[in-house]
């Protein structure tokens, strides 16, 4: 009932009064909604620096945003007569009408941005609106807005937000470090730059410059920073169709082979709008899906142009989502423009040979140090490295060979075995570290450490992760901007293996409660994903020997950590029934 509180296990109370909320409650309410960490206030101030027509935008950090963050532009800038009312709730110069609303061609509009920022934290706001001799300059915090005073300033808008959530403790403890936040901001502002090429963009740390992106006719210049070094040569710009049509689809797709193992690669702009949305990844998946594996996504950057009253975005109060009146014509546009482009830039490459004894050359592919075992002194003849068939270790079974360097075929007396090698060498790795996890030797120190370049978003899920990977024998380093070195990884474990970038974006896509023994078990299943064999992965026999003896001693032999079957059996009598003697 309204107004009554039950507790868990308790009889109803007497009904609580209802009360009008007070202002600075209100306020701090709605401020919550749109304002969660510093990166919400750098979107909300450049949004605005972006809708009033900014060619050069500069973000200056200080402690990740902790202490302050400031935005500055060259854009139109605001009236001084219009200063104080900049921070007043639903205050805006962006809607006349209710009937704006459907139509929304800016990415402000609901006049909450400056009003939530100064709810949260000290604000000083300086203009200088075009042909204005002079600028002015307002303070504002909680409830209060201070009167306008004229000063010099140039034109354009500065911003400057200063102890974010000091009055708010509970949200200020909801804080990562000043790295992990400020790689929030940095992901934030590449991921925008790429949707708007023609600004200028500045972004500065602790008074040292981080990077800085001259205008530039398009966004392909700016793929590297976002998507890492190497990638650009993996993007495919979208090829037109020539046709006039009411959605226009722009943007960089990755081509086939190239992929990540989470959709957070994936970045749209809906008439300049950062936004996320099922419905285009979908979409885009559905155009890659025959070009792609299952399981893997691709990813770059997709942006649609579209009236603007065929688009809601009036759906959530960061206006980070939206909807779309013609959901239909815009997922068949973006399927369309997506497999179209993937057809014209594919080169034919050969299948995969499919056969049961490696050749020569893929017989003696790289050694794997976790999975070599030493001949038995006993084998028969003819069972050597280059043989056509191998026993197992335990000699239980025989090993036959590979299908699709994917899949390991065995048997023995009672039937066959066809064996996952990703999924099967995951299990090991996976036991092998619950084994040893936070044990003092749970690490082995690299002879020569491996530097790795990271995105911001990488970055960002590192310094969250980063005594939980050490525990689990993963010692990551900072090695100058945006590089990091890998001075130990957990013993047995091979550096040419070892994919940390891809450790990283399956830990920033977990949204499960990060703490607990499931915590940890996933992160170790995460560790034991990205540092075994894959599929398409060359195997001697001998490792597939080793893979599979190894993988009969598990304690779960049975399934990967994510639940995977491992392997199938295929005995007589599923045979017999195969072939109609059943």
């Amino acid at each position: 009932m309204l107004g009554t509180i039950r507790l868990k296990g308790e009889r109803a109370r007497m009904p609580s009064r209802i009360r009008q909320l007070d202002a600075t409650t209100i306020a701090q309410i709605a401020a919550g909604e749109v304002i969660e960490r510093p990166v919400s206030v750098v979107k909300e101030l450049v949004e605005n620096s972006l809708d009033a027509g900014a060619s050069t935008i500069a973000v200056e950090v200080v402690d990740g945003g902790r202490v302050s963050i400031g935005v500055s532009d060259n854009g139109s800038g605001i009236l001084r007569d219009d200063v104080a009312l900049a921070f007043a709730r639903h205050a805006t110069s962006k809607l006349s009408s209710a009937r704006d609303l459907f139509a929304v061609d800016t990415l402000g509009f609901r006049g909450e941005g400056l009003a939530s920022i100064a709810a949260a934290a000290h604000v000083e706001l300086t203009s200088r609106a075009p042909g204005a001799e002079l600028g002015a300059r307002i303070d504002a915090h909680g409830m209060h807005v201070g009167t306008a005073a004229m000063c010099a300033a140039p034109p354009g808008t500065k911003v400057v937000v200063r102890d974010l959530f000091a009055d708010m403790p509970a949200r200020r403890e909801f804080m990562k470090s000043a790295r992990a936040e400020f790689a929030r901001i940095s992901a934030f502002l590449g991921r925008l730059s790429l949707g708007w090429p023609e600004v200028a963009f500045r972004l500065t740390h602790d008074g040292k410059e981080i990077w800085s992106l001259p205008a530039v006719h398009d966004g392909v210049e700016r793929l590297e920073m976002v998507f890492g070094n190497g990638s650009r040569g993996a993007l495919r710009e979208l090829a037109p169709d020539g046709a006039p049509a009411r959605v226009i689809v722009s943007g960089y797709v990755s081509s086939p082979g190239h992929d990540k193992p989470n959709r957070e690669g994936q970045i749209f702009f809906v008439n300049g709008r950062l936004i996320r949305n099922a419905q285009l990844g979908a979409a885009w998946l559905a155009g890659s899906g025959s070009f792609g594996m299952t399981g893997r996504y691709p990813f770059g950057m997709l942006a649609l142009e579209l009236p603007p009253e065929d688009v809601d975005v009036n759906v959530h109060p960061t206006k980070i989502e939206v909807r779309f009146a013609r959901g239909h014509e815009i997922f068949d546009a973006v399927r369309t423009a997506v497999a179209r482009t993937l057809r014209l830039t594919e080169v034919a490459r050969p299948a995969p040979p499919i056969a049961f004894a490696p050749s020569a050359s893929a017989g003696h592919a790289a050694e794997l140090p976790a999975l070599a075992f030493a001949p038995r002194s006993d084998a028969a003849p003819g069972m050597q490295a280059d043989a056509a068939v191998a026993v197992a270790p335990s000699g239980s079974a025989r090993i036959y060979g590979q299908v699709d360097r994917t899949f390991i075929v065995a048997g023995d007396a009672q039937g066959l075995f066809i064996i996952d090698q990703h999924a099967a060498h995951e299990r090991i790795a996976y036991e092998a570290l619950l084994e040893h996890a936070g044990d003092s030797d749970a690490s082995a120190p690299l002879l020569f450490p491996t530097i790795v370049e990271l995105s911001d978003d990488q970055a960002a899920a590192l310094y969250e992760h980063v005594d939980e990977l050490a525990a689990a024998g993963v010692v990551v380093e900072p090695f100058g901007e945006g590089a990091y070195r890998i001075s130990a990884l957990p013993a047995g474990y091979e550096k040419r293996r070892f994919d940390l970038a891809g450790i990283l974006d399956d830990l920033s896509a977990d949204d499960a409660a990060r703490e607990g023994i499931a915590h940890r078990n996933r992160l170790l299943a995460t560790i034991a994903c990205h540092s075994v064999v894959r599929a398409h992965e060359a195997l001697s026999l001998q490792e597939q020997s080793a893979l599979y003896d190894r993988l009969q001693r598990c304690d779960d032999p049975h399934t990967c950590p994510h639940g995977r079957p491992t392997m199938l059996r295929l005995d007589a009598a599923s045979l017999a029934k195969a072939f109609g003697r059943a």
